[in-house]
């Protein structure tokens, strides 16, 4: 998943949160976060004109890396490669909209606080000392 790059990748949020079920039904977090390609980034406005998505890649990390997601995404271990090349065969709004259908706890979802409070009390668990409450204001729901 880190080796993708291109124009598929900048319709991914700028930060994923992803949990992974394994065969034993342990869950392992992960953030994946998109690193959005500039010509320069000089200046606070008009970033859509700097903007070099066909040079945009993906950072997989383990654990939650800052506090602001813009996604969940659940998997079980066996979707990781279907999640990958849903990815990597993104052109469109539409096609991500169709990958967040499949994989993604939008913010419409019935369970989407039941998950938040998991995420929380693994953050918790993970991270004690640093741990705090996740911020959903930039929560995308497409």
């Amino acid at each position: 998943m880190a080796e993708l790059k291109g124009k598929a990748v900048s319709y991914l949020p700028e930060t994923a949160f992803i949990t992974v079920s394994d065969e034993q039904k342990q869950e392992h977090y992960y953030t994946l976060l998109r690193n959005s390609a500039h010509s320069n980034v000089s200046e606070l406005f008009k970033e859509e004109s700097r903007r070099l998505p066909e040079e945009d890649t993906l950072t997989l990390a383990p654990g939650f890396l800052g506090v602001y997601p813009n996604a969940f995404y659940r998997l079980q271990f066996w979707q990781i490669p279907e999640f990958t090349k849903a990815i990597k065969h993104l052109k469109s709004e539409a096609d991500y909209t169709e990958l967040s259908a499949r994989f993604a706890i939008r913010r419409t979802n019935p369970h989407f606080w039941a998950y938040a409070d998991t995420l929380h009390a693994a953050y918790r668990r993970t991270y004690p000392i640093e741990a705090g409450l996740f911020d959903f204001n930039r929560f995308e729901n497409r």
